[in-house]
């Protein structure tokens, strides 16, 4: 598995752990457990999207606008990434 691979694979694992959290942390708002695993993966995940965008292109529409260059439309789209 290439390192662009591995990359998006630990996104989507972090992405599942802080969705998951959230749903949780509806119910039960005080267990500081889990705002503090909720707090760890979502640094997790923002620091992986980070490396994955500056060094592959954006994941999202929210990673695409830049200085100088739009960037959407140079990359895969979402739903392709499974052919990386």
């Amino acid at each position: 598995m290439n390192e662009q691979k591995k990359l998006f694979k630990m996104i989507r694992a972090y992405s599942f752990a802080v969705y998951e959290t959230v749903l949780y942390l509806d119910g039960h708002p005080d267990d500081k457990r889990a705002l503090a695993y909720y707090a760890r993966y979502s640094e997790k995940l923002k620091d992986a999207t980070n490396r994955y965008e500056k060094r592959y292109g954006p994941l999202t529409v929210y990673g695409a606008g830049g200085a100088d260059k739009w960037t959407w439309t140079a990359t895969p789209w979402p739903w392709e990434y499974d052919s990386i």
